[in-house]
């Protein structure tokens, strides 16, 4: 009769043995011969925006955020600053569009959105204001 543990024991080491070999020969075919090339420098991409400062839950905009976006004037990065980094961007070949939006829901068990906001802001080629849209409904 043949002894299942005395098996498994010699599958284990065989595989262990395969393992062992195989990352042998990796070491062996990352060494070569040829003569070594200088780095090439790439460019460091610049760090992301900061995340948004809002509070979850908090709304987009207000009155008075919204009277300071002067279609003509106002830059991406004024918006940026004000209302923080946008869930979506759509670029278009002449315009980019930042659209925020956000829900408010209350309950543990059942959920139920109290307010809900979106944010359409549009610039031109520039980067300056286009025009705006702010929507919500709710509380």
């Amino acid at each position: 009769m043949i002894n299942v543990r005395a098996g498994r024991g010699v599958v284990a080491a065989g595989i262990v043995g395969l393992l062992l070999a195989a990352a042998a020969g990796c070491k062996g075919a990352a060494q070569s011969t040829a003569p070594a090339e200088a780095p090439v420098s790439l460019p460091v991409p610049a760090p992301p925006p900061p995340p948004s400062l809002r509070e979850a839950g908090a709304q987009i905009a207000d009155e008075d955020s919204l009277k300071q976006l002067v279609p003509g004037k106002t830059t991406k990065a004024e918006v940026r600053d004000r209302f923080g980094v946008p869930q979506e961007v759509v670029l278009s070949s002449n315009a980019e569009t930042f659209i925020y939006a956000r829900d408010r829901t209350s309950g543990w068990f059942r959920r139920t959105t109290e307010r809900v906001e979106m944010l359409t802001v549009r610039f031109d080629a520039q980067g300056l204001l286009k025009d705006f849209e702010y929507r919500f409904a709710g509380k």
